[in-house]
C-alpha cells in the first residue's frame, strides 16, 4: 500500500526516536518562551507549540506512506520542488531582503525546507538504481546536476545555509553507494576551487560575514554584533546557567533573532554546560537512531533515504552550535527543533516520519 500503516509495523515503531524528537520539540518551545515573553510577540511559544502538533501529524502521515511508493514518484517531487522554488523567487515577497516565503493564509511557508526532503528521495532513488559496486565522479554527473540546480535556485533567494544542507546529503548518499575516496577528495577540491571562484558573485552583507567572522572588532556594532553577543551569552552560562527567564543576554534582547537561528545562545546562559550538554545529549541520541535505521534498512534505496536526511540535520545542527560559538560565519540556518519557525520544525518531523518509514518497513513483503 502507498498509504497505510499494518498494525504489525506498530511493534516495529522507533519509540526512542520519536521520545527524542518530542523531548527536543518540548524544549524549544520552553527556550522561545524565554526569548520572547518580555518583548512583542509573547505568544510566539503558543504559535510553536501548535506548528509542534502540526509537525507530529506530519511525521505520522510520513511514516505511513511507503517510502518505496514515493520513490517511484521521485521525478514529480523533483519538478515539484524546481517550481515551488522558481516561484518564490519570481512572486514571493521580499522579507527581511529575501525571497524565501510563501503567505498562505497569514502563514510563511518556506519551500526551502521541505525540498531537503525531497531531495533525498530523488537522490537516494537515482543511487539504488546503480549496481556496480564502485563509482566514479562520472557516476555522481546528474545526481549533482540534479542538486547543484536545487541548490542554485535556493541560494538565489538568497538562502545560503539551506542550500549547503544540501551537500552533505548528496556526499553520504555517494558514499555509502560506493563512490571511490579517490573521487571524494578530488570533487572537495573542486567544491573548494569553486567555493573561491563565487566570491566576487557574494552580496556585501554575505561578505561582511565572513570579515566579520576573522576580526568581529571591524564592526562590532554591525555585522559582527550577534558573534560577540552570542559569545558574550555563552560564557556567560557557566556550569548550570543563571536560570531558566534570567539570562541577562537573552532577556533585554541584546541577542540577536534569539528566538530563532541564536535559541542555542539562549539555552546555553540560561541552562549553563549542563544544559548544552543534556540538548547535544538528546541530539545525538536522535542521529544515532536515524543512523541505526539506516543500518537495519531492508534496501539500498531505504538505506540511503535515511543516511541522506540524517546528513543534512547533523550538518544543520553541527553548523548551528558552531556558529553560536563563533567557530564559523553567521549564516540563517536554523537549530532543528528547537528555533521557531513552522516551516522548520514540520520538514524536520516529517523527514524523520520518512525515516520510521524505512524502518517499520524493514521486514515488509
Amino acid at each position: 500500500m502507498p498509504f497505510g500503516i499494518d498494525r504489525r509495523q506498530l511493534y516495529t515503531v522507533d519509540w526512542v526516536l520519536v521520545a527524542s524528537a518530542l523531548v527536543l520539540s518540548l524544549v524549544g518551545v520552553a527556550m522561545i518562551y524565554s526569548a520572547t515573553h518580555t518583548g512583542t510577540s509573547p505568544d510566539l511559544y503558543l504559535k510553536q507549540l501548535v506548528l509542534v502538533g502540526a509537525g507530529l501529524v506530519g511525521l505520522v502521515a510520513a511514516a505511513a506512506t511507503d517510502y518505496r511508493r514515493l520513490a517511484d514518484r521521485a521525478v514529480l517531487l523533483y519538478v515539484f520542488s524546481a517550481v515551488a522554488l522558481v516561484y518564490v523567487l519570481q512572486f514571493a515577497p521580499v522579507i527581511a531582503g529575501t525571497r524565501r516565503w510563501i503567505v498562505i493564509g497569514g502563514f510563511q511557508l518556506q519551500p526551502s525546507e521541505f525540498v531537503k526532503i525531497a531531495a533525498a528521495v530523488v537522490v537516494a532513488r537515482m543511487f539504488a538504481e546503480y549496481r556496480q559496486e564502485s563509482l566514479g565522479l562520472r557516476d555522481l554527473l546528474w545526481p549533482g546536476v540534479a542538486v547543484g540546480l536545487l541548490a542554485l535556485l535556493i541560494a538565489r533567494e538568497p538562502d545560503l545555509g539551506t542550500a549547503a544542507c544540501l551537500v552533505p546529503l548528496l556526499f553520504v548518499i555517494a558514499f555509502l553507494a560506493g563512490l571511490r575516496m579517490r573521487a571524494v577528495v578530488g570533487l572537495v577540491l573542486v567544491m573548494l576551487l569553486a567555493s573561491a571562484l563565487t566570491w566576487p558573485f557574494l552580496r556585501d552583507y554575505q561578505k561582511t560575514r565572513i570579515y566579520t567572522f576573522l576580526d568581529p572588532s571591524l564592526d562590532p556594532k554591525g555585522a559582527g554584533y550577534q558573534k560577540i553577543q552570542s559569545q558574550i551569552a555563552v560564557g556567560s552560562g557557566g556550569l548550570v546557567g543563571r536560570g531558566y527567564l534570567d539570562g541577562s543576554q537573552g532577556q533585554l534582547g541584546y541577542i540577536p533573532a534569539r528566538h530563532t537561528d541564536f535559541i542555542f545562545s539562549v539555552l546555553a546562559e540560561e541552562l549553563g554546560f549542563a544544559g548544552v550538554v543534556g540538548a547535544l545529549g538528546l541530539y545525538l541520541l536522535l542521529l544515532w537512531r536515524m543512523l541505526e535505521t539506516a543500518r537495519l534498512a531492508r534496501d539500498r534505496l531505504g538505506a540511503f533515504l535515511a543516511a541522506g536526511i540524517t546528513a543534512s540535520l547533523a550538518f544543520q545542527v553541527v553548523y548551528n552550535v558552531a556558529m553560536v560559538a563563533g567557530l564559523v560565519p553567521v549564516k540563517g540556518l536554523p537549530l532543528p527543533l528547537l528555533s521557531y519557525g513552522g516551516s522548520s520544525v514540520l520538514a524536520t518531523l516529517m523527514g524523520i516520519g520518512l525515516i520510521l518509514s524505512v524502518r517499520m518497513r524493514r521486514f515488509a513483503n
